[in-house]
């Protein structure tokens, strides 16, 4: 078997050389490490050079000329992943996953005493040593793509599961091959779970536990619940999850009676503390992406752009 892994990064150049030195140092390393940059200002590309990175013939290096987000830097990985006949898998991370050395060894032992299986993934820490669950998940619905993490007690063994994230997955490129590319007008968030909708008419994921990596984002997605974050990507999560519901809904009566109780919570969630001080800003971007999605209207959205900060209103 000859893998490959995809790895997007964009301005984080100190975690992106971990990154990259812990997938070249995988006791079964890839035949290729495809780096798809969205078109870094920190420097990155100089420090890849000053750790001969760039002359290293594993790492097919692309600078791209402009931020195409995190999905179409998924997208452009894929499309340069199925155009190398060699490689029979490839996995998908951001500069930020770290996988512990014997990550890949562990889902390839795996997959060579379970042949059938096509889709697999480790389990997902933070820096802090927290599980992260919420990166392998099960619908609680096909018709809303409402979610419930996996147990913690689960990950004692292997579990199948529905919902996985672009954080270590693993795939066969013949996967990629039926189901087509990530969609890149996503821009940002949703652009993993709506491939998994995808992916899961074909194959069940399955988490091999004992694999691990370390995730670290500098926003847990753990931490979202507990106190309100004004976040651009608010905007897109909102957008795509509602386009995967309307592409890919099992019911639509069902969607559609969701949808109105999800806009009547926020209704109610409005009038206490949660959002307070940026209430005006949660307003547009759940009205601009219900209204986008109706119209499949992708990429991005001028109200909503990347590193935009939103002020604080009393």
């Amino acid at each position: 078997m000859q893998y490959g892994a995809i790895v997007v990064t964009f301005n984080r150049k100190k975690l992106l050389l971990e990154a990259i030195n812990a997938l070249l140092n995988q006791t079964v390393p890839p035949a290729k490490i495809i780096l798809i940059d969205n078109h870094s200002t920190d420097g990155t590309q100089q420090a890849l050079r000053d750790h001969q990175l760039l002359t290293d013939s594993r790492i097919d290096y692309r600078y791209l000329e402009a931020n195409i987000g995190g999905a179409g830097g998924f997208a452009r990985g894929m499309q340069i992943a199925l155009a190398n006949v060699d490689l029979d898998w490839v996995s998908l991370s951001d500069d930020d996953a770290i996988f512990e050395p014997d990550y890949f060894e562990k889902l390839i032992d795996y997959q060579q005493n379970h042949p059938e299986r096509a889709i697999l993934t480790g389990s997902v820490y933070v820096a802090d040593g927290r599980l992260q669950a919420d990166q392998r998940n099960r619908f609680k619905s096909w018709s809303t793509f409402q979610t419930k993490a996996v147990p913690a007690s689960e990950y004692a063994g292997n579990f199948e599961f529905d919902q996985y994230t672009f954080c270590g997955v693993f795939l066969k490129t013949a996967v990629l091959r039926k189901v087509g590319i990530a969609d890149a007008g996503f821009f940002i968030w949703w652009d993993d779970c709506e491939y998994a909708v995808r992916t899961a008419r074909l194959a069940k994921p399955v988490n091999v536990s004992a694999a691990k990596l370390i995730h670290k984002t500098y926003l847990p997605s753990l931490d979202l619940k507990e106190k309100f974050i004004p976040d651009w990507r608010l905007y897109y999560g909102l957008r795509n999850r509602f386009i995967t519901i309307r592409r890919w809904r099992a019911n639509g009566l069902v969607s559609l009676i969701w949808l109105i109780l999800f806009y009547g919570r926020l209704g109610l969630k409005l009038c206490g503390p949660f959002y307070r001080g940026y209430r005006g800003m949660v307003v547009r971007a759940y009205y601009e992406s219900f209204r986008d999605a109706l119209k499949e209207r992708e990429g991005l959205n001028p109200h909503f752009m990347p590193g935009q900060k939103f002020p604080k209103h009393q």
